[in-house]
């Protein structure tokens, strides 16, 4: 009887301590908030296609854009601002009509902030396979970076890894820059022709 007890007890102990790894395993992604999900399309309420002037609106702030003291016409323009508890560096680049237009339209954004995270809890820190895994249907175009050697060389880098994501419409994209191996920053934007 005192066997069958020890037996009984020990495997309560046993299936109680299982159930208790499920919650820490490492296969289970924590997920971000709204505000630091990070798609195709932007960073929460940061939106690949609002203008310059909606996002300062948005953000109760006025940007200070890299380029706004050079001469001449600029085209393209970056900036960096704090959004829901993280650093984020926005691009911009001028609106394209048939009427001359000085306004901004933002096409892409970055983060290395540990805060933000994909819909499938993929972030900074996170590896090439946790991507490969979470985006198994989608395009991807991936390999090392090119670096520049000096002023007519290249090769490519032992420590720098990129992996670009895309949909079915082949408009945007979701990339990630890893170095040795770990996510290092993710970006959303346009999807550039190459």
């Amino acid at each position: 009887m005192k066997n069958v007890l020890l037996i009984l007890l020990a495997a309560i102990t046993f299936t109680g301590c299982k159930q208790g790894d499920k919650e820490k395993s490492p296969g289970i992604k924590e997920k971000a908030s709204a505000e630091n999900t990070i798609s195709k399309d932007g960073i929460g309420d940061l939106k690949i296609g609002m203008t310059k002037t909606d996002l300062e609106k948005m953000l109760k702030t006025s940007f200070s854009m890299k380029h706004a003291k050079d001469t001449g016409e600029i085209w393209m323009d970056t900036t960096t601002v704090q959004y829901a508890g993280m650093e984020v560096e926005l691009y911009f680049q001028k609106l394209y009509s048939e009427v001359p237009s000085t306004e901004m339209e933002l096409f892409g954004l970055s983060t290395k902030s540990p805060l933000c995270k994909t819909a499938t809890g993929i972030g900074v820190g996170d590896d090439r396979n946790a991507v490969l895994a979470a985006y198994e249907e989608n395009p991807i175009n991936m390999g090392p970076e090119s670096v520049m050697v000096n002023d007519t060389t290249w090769t490519l880098s032992k420590t720098n890894y990129s992996i670009h994501v895309s949909d079915d419409k082949w408009d945007k994209q979701i990339s990630f820059y890893l170095i040795n191996k770990k996510i290092a920053s993710i970006e959303a934007g346009l999807q550039m022709g190459e």
